[in-house]
């Protein structure tokens, strides 16, 4: 203390004192922060030491300045920028500000976000408290107790950190989270500082959760569009939707406002948060979220509200004298804003219908079915016991109040790779073994009453009633250890007809989502989520080979005609792709993806559910189109470019920038296509061309690249001299269409011009009408010295003359025709006698039988013949 005069204290709390203190021999104003170290664990101790080296290398003006820290032997002292106030003192005293002041606010907030995101730090507990006020109106993020910089190996983080209302439903639900929630807590702040109070606002920490995770922000009519927007943006459920960066600098509220601090370049500490994540990163990132995220159940501020929820039921229980559906029904009313329930399960006065199921295999009688005992308990994962036995339930800080103070759930937050690893060590509940699957299958009485409890279950769950959700549950999860284990699709289809499998759950789902009051019951989250989690895979996977059963047999038309109307009708192709995206790993989603891509080939309606399902969310559908595309799945990836390819080749171009997105790559570099493009698969490297082929008859900016981007061109022309035929038919499609019209590309495709030429002798008749449809194209392009240095009149004029096949005729006379246009060209052509040889073709037409059809190749004949006599010359 040397160094420092103490003046007075301006702060007190748990953590310590705080004063206002004068660096000796100088007018240097300083707080300083003493925090005692006695009572303290290793943890707290070890979290201070984090805090001081995160904010040691901070460096930015909106971001309170650590001046000095050191320690006496009772207490640790940080010292930092003096500040004039609390921004939370502002909102005490006048209620809200004008928006002009929150627009210059968030302007100051987004802009040490931005230089905090772009370390990869979060602050994980922006709020009003933590916003100070400095000279002349400025202000300054503090407070960095619960920040973490995160590894370049750490993508999402777990651990439950903040302030219950400035807390994102990510964080609420402890689900796997990064840098967005950040921007959550942002939007928070400015509503509040706008409206006077939090977007989501109560006493109880239970009913808080339920309002964070469901209900809508209210906007008041004082808020312009654009602030709305702004706060919109921010303040969207889904993290994956969130405004997020590069996009939120640019949003108008605050564009051109924002300072960005740059420095110079240091260690490599991986991708900033602030930039896009290539596609590889990306993959990453969703593996660990998948991996940490919880199985199901194990919110501890959920579980909480369960029991408080439980508490308040049982009370009310005692006073209410009504019929028990009533008082059941009062209950829900009454939890309707509270958070999911735990894992439902029958209770041991239900006949479980698992049991019952299983020990129908072994009984002689059906009449006996139905009546075993409850289903066992799943064992639990190591990870919900290690929670259970490590985390204490959350305490009211007074008595007879919930707390809505800041709250930190974990007891150690897991930084090394080691300990993370040790975390995602699960144990998964055992799985459920029938013995006789084909013979449950067969049986009628069995599927009839599988039938009826789904009925029965699914109208419970319509009406809102909790025992739907666990009647229905057990039933699902027999049925998903029953598709699993058979592997006779007949029995299995007849099975899933007669019990109205898909489209009695799918029915159940879309309707259980239209309805607002269904959502609103406590239990509903659960239920779903459990729904998705376990039985979805299975089941999915089993629907959907039963969906492509029709496509596999020799179905009549008009058959296979209503089976397209019904998948259309159900909107199948969407739900595929949403499945897929949200629900299912990558290697199980190449059966979805190959029924979708087969139902949008078919069917124009498909096609366009397709579209319209990636045009309602763009960033997360390209996301897991892009991992998938370039995954180490090759019939995932071929079928995903075969439906792809369809599109740009049905669709207008105003539907298929999302394909040039995914080409692309978030960096522009093109490194998606020029992986697919070398990819070891040939069906692959195929279907890219094709692809580019279809995009290069509209993109203007594939053309740019093509032209722009270094070597992308010379991939494109390597695939003319690929071993694989498909490859080689491919590339001379998807040159061809670059050559048409290709107006300042043109030069450049002078280089494809020899390759094309070698095709012209390919066994394969449709790569030499491709490469002959090519050349073609190149003529009005400037190119006639080339193509003349290559023969290629010459070799057009021999192929229109003797080629076996009509169609590669055909092609290499309307390839003439343009050709000719070129007065070097013209001359040669005459000079080869094009005129008579050409006249002999024709009158071989002439002499066909009448009877047989004029090939189609005679009138371009005829109209050659024409341009090439001499008042035609050029």
């Amino acid at each position: 203390m040397e160094k420092y005069h103490v003046l007075e204290m301006i702060g007190e709390g748990s953590f310590g004192r705080v004063y206002k203190g004068r660096r000796k021999y100088s007018a240097q104003v300083v707080a300083l922060k003493f925090i005692p170290k006695l009572g303290r664990s290793e943890k707290e101790l070890r979290n201070l030491q984090r805090e001081i080296e995160i904010m040691r290398g901070l460096r930015h003006p909106n971001i309170v300045h650590m001046l000095d820290s050191f320690e006496t032997d009772k207490e640790v002292v940080v010292v930092t920028d003096y500040a004039e106030g609390e921004l939370f003192q502002i909102l005490e005293d006048d209620g809200k500000l004008p928006e002009d002041q929150v627009q210059a606010i968030a302007a100051q907030l987004v802009s040490a976000l931005y230089y905090l995101h772009s370390h990869r730090i979060l602050h994980r507990d922006m709020k009003p408290q933590n916003i100070l006020l400095a000279k002349g109106g400025g202000i300054k993020l503090c407070d960095f107790g619960f920040a973490r910089a995160m590894s370049t190996n750490t993508m999402v983080l777990t651990s439950i950190k903040g302030t219950p209302l400035y807390m994102s439903p990510e964080l609420v639900e402890e689900r796997p989270y990064d840098h967005t929630a950040d921007l959550w807590s942002v939007g928070c702040i400015l509503y509040e500082l706008a409206v006077g109070t939090p977007p989501f606002y109560t006493t109880s920490i239970f009913q808080l959760v339920n309002l964070i995770l469901k209900d809508p922000v209210r906007w008041p009519p004082t808020i312009s569009p654009c602030f709305k927007n702004f706060l919109q943006g921010l303040l969207t459920k889904d993290p994956r939707q969130r405004l997020a960066w590069p996009d939120l600098l640019h949003h108008p509220f605050i564009a051109g406002h924002v300072t960005i601090i740059t420095e110079p370049a240091g260690p490599d500490l991986g991708t900033p948060f602030t930039s896009r994540l290539p596609p590889e990163l990306q993959v990453l990132k969703d593996q660990q979220a998948h991996q940490l995220a919880p199985k199901g159940n194990q919110s501890r501020i959920l579980r909480q509200a369960c029991k408080r929820m439980a508490e308040e039921a049982k009370k009310k229980k005692h006073q209410n004298t009504g019929p028990a559906l009533e008082q059941e029904d009062r209950t829900s009313k009454v939890a309707s804003g509270t958070a999911p329930l735990p894992r439902l399960r029958n209770t041991p006065q239900e006949p479980g219908l698992l049991a019952g199921i299983m020990a129908s295999e072994t009984k002689s009688s059906w009449a006996e079915w139905g009546a075993g005992e409850a289903p066992p308990t799943p064992r639990k994962s190591r990870v919900t016991q290690d929670c259970e036995r490590t985390f204490p339930e959350l305490k009211s800080e007074a008595a007879g109040q919930q707390s809505i103070d800041a709250v930190d759930l974990e007891n150690e937050e897991p930084d090394s790779d080691d300990e993370w690893q040790h975390l995602l060590e699960t144990a998964e509940p055992v799985p459920i073994q029938l013995k006789a699957p084909l013979t449950l299958l067969c049986n009628p009485d069995f599927c009839q009453r599988i039938q009826s409890q789904l009925h029965e279950a699914g109208a419970q769950i319509l009406k809102g009633m909790l025992e739907g959700a666990s009647h229905i549950l057990p039933a699902l999860r027999v049925l998903s250890s029953l598709l699993s284990s058979c592997s006779d699709s007949v029995p299995l289809y007849s099975f899933c007809r007669e019990a109205g499998l898909p489209g009695l759950l799918l029915s159940l789902l879309r309707h259980s989502q239209e309805s607002n009051s269904i959502q609103q019951q406590c239990w509903y989250g659960t239920f779903l989520r459990n729904l998705m989690a376990e039985f979805l895979p299975v089941v999915v996977l089993s629907v959907c080979q039963i969906l492509c059963f029709p496509f596999a047999l020799d179905v009549d038309a008009d058959l296979l005609v209503g089976v397209l109307a019904d998948l259309t009708d159900s909107e199948v192709a969407a739900h595929l792709l949403q499945v897929c995206c949200h629900h299912l790993p990558l290697p199980q989603a190449e059966l979805p993806i190959s029924l979708l891509t087969r139902l949008a080939l078919t069917d124009s309606i498909s096609l366009n559910q397709f579209v319209n399902t990636v045009a309602a969310s763009p960033r997360t559908i390209i996301s897991f189109l892009s991992v998938a595309l370039l995954g180490d799945q090759p019939l995932l990836t071929s079928d995903l470019l075969s439906l792809l390819a369809h599109t740009a080749r049905v669709l207008s171009p105003s539907h298929l920038s999302f394909i040039q997105e995914l080409l692309a790559g978030s960096d522009e570099s093109y490194r998606p296509l020029r992986n697919l493009l070398g990819h070891p698969e040939n069906s692959v490297r195929a279907r890219t061309y094709g692809l580019l082929g279809h995009l290069l008859q509209h993109s203007m900016a594939l053309r740019g690249a093509l032209q722009s981007q270094a070597g992308l061109l010379n991939l494109l022309l390597l695939g003319l001299g690929d071993k694989d035929p498909a490859v080689r038919r491919s590339a001379s499609f998807a040159v061809g269409n670059a050559a048409y019209q290709a107006g300042p590309l043109g030069p450049a495709l002078a280089s494809a011009v020899p390759g094309m030429t070698q095709l012209l002798g390919d066994p394969q008749a449709g790569i030499r009408c491709n490469a002959v449809s090519a050349l073609g194209n190149l003529g009005p392009e400037g190119l006639g010295e080339e193509l003349l240095q290559c023969q290629v009149p010459q070799r057009l004029l021999e192929m229109a003359c003797g080629d076996p096949q009509p169609n590669v005729k055909e092609a290499a006379l309307v390839a003439l025709r343009s050709l000719r246009q070129e007065p070097c060209i013209h001359q040669v052509l005459v000079s080869l006698g094009a005129s008579e040889k050409l006249a002999l073709l024709s009158l071989g037409n002439q002499l066909l039988p009448h009877s047989s059809p004029r090939p189609a190749s005679a009138k371009h004949c005829r109209k050659l013949i024409h341009l090439l006599r001499p008042t035609h010359s050029t």
